[in-house]
């Protein structure tokens, strides 16, 4: 296999993925875009991934690469900023800036091992934020989702969403991955898709977007809600919340029909007949939603829009999750959203 030239490259992908609950769109490209085992063009197959040389963006970018298959489409981004360019001296030659040793950095070491592992690889290196520069890239190449590695603190600090993340996250175009330190796993025909139900359009966005990649790599579809041992407040879950005071009874089985409701709508959208399992169990929602991801092979959780303020907020259940998860958190906007 002749090595894929590095580069930038034009957008990839040309289909339309309608699926009842929300709807992906990609221009046609001059490439093709991956194709699931229907000969279709599938997700997760032309992403964009955040590299920097840290273990844990390295660990993002491996993921990345088993994620598109030896058929798809993978596009390396690692940005700095102007003033940590202007504090290191370029080298020996006053010709060669920091940026253009930063490509090479890209090119010849982050990227020399995984470059016979898909149909195309590209890398840029750029001045500025790292998550306008991802979230710009992802616009150009129509990426499927951006992929980062999770912030691992230091020995004793507590847990934290990392920067590049919590910009991201204030205006998404694309779905999000944060892939968790350490986590060996890969998307594959073993594992499952892990769906955090809440309330709005968020949640339905995050099961359209699981069921069409567990029905495009056969992943069995597991479907969680807390019942909680207290209320949660979440302003389009909020005759929920009402219904936890007036009858704790009807909240649960309104939980359960809600779960019921979801599985009925994933079964119905996809092409074949998916194994899928739903729980409510007791407890916080942002624990039991670490407590899934533990066999899940991704967990997935849509982020809130509020249909009063219009804003979008991470949740209490949201950032535990990105920074407690045991496997890849992938944070998709709800349908519609402007950033979407």
């Amino acid at each position: 296999m002749v090595p894929p030239e590095i580069g930038r490259n034009p957008p990839i992908g040309g289909r339309s993925w309608d699926l009842g609950l929300c709807t992906f769109d990609r221009s046609p490209g001059e490439n093709e875009g991956g194709t699931d085992r229907h000969g279709e063009e599938a997700l997760v197959r032309n992403l964009v991934v955040g590299v920097d040389g840290a273990p844990s963006s390295l660990r993002a970018l491996d993921w990345a690469v088993s994620a598109v298959g030896p058929g798809g489409h993978l596009h390396a981004v690692s940005a700095v900023s102007p003033p940590t360019e202007l504090a290191v001296v370029p080298g020996p030659s006053d010709d060669v800036t920091y940026l253009q040793l930063l490509q090479r950095e890209l090119e010849t070491v982050w990227l020399d091992g995984v470059r016979d592992r898909t149909a195309t690889l590209s890398g840029l290196a750029t001045n500025g934020d790292a998550s306008d520069a991802l979230a710009a890239e992802a616009i150009a190449y129509r990426a499927d989702a951006i992929v980062v590695g999770a912030h691992v603190p230091h020995r004793g600090v507590p847990k934290t969403i990392g920067t590049t993340t919590r910009h991201l996250l204030k205006s998404l175009p694309c779905p999000l991955i944060v892939v968790p330190d350490g986590f060996s796993g890969e998307l594959d025909d073993d594992g499952h898709v892990m769906v955090g139900i809440g309330h709005g359009e968020a949640t339905e966005s995050a099961v359209c977007w699981a069921a069409h990649v567990a029905d495009e790599r056969q992943l069995a579809v597991g479907l969680v809600r807390a019942t909680g041992e207290a209320p949660v407040f979440e302003v389009d879950g909020l005759l929920s919340l009402l219904a936890f005071y007036i009858d704790p009874g009807t909240h649960a089985e309104w939980t359960r029909q809600d779960l019921a409701d979801f599985a009925e709508r994933v079964q119905t959208m996809t092409d074949h007949e998916l194994s899928i399992d739903t729980s409510a169990p007791p407890g916080l929602p942002a624990v039991r939603l670490v407590d899934a991801s533990s066999t899940a092979s991704l967990l997935v959780i849509g982020h809130h829009r509020s249909t009063i303020t219009g804003h979008s907020h991470a949740t209490q259940r949201l950032r535990h999750a990105l920074t407690h998860a045991l496997c890849p958190v992938v944070v998709v906007p709800a349908d519609g959203d402007p950033e979407h």
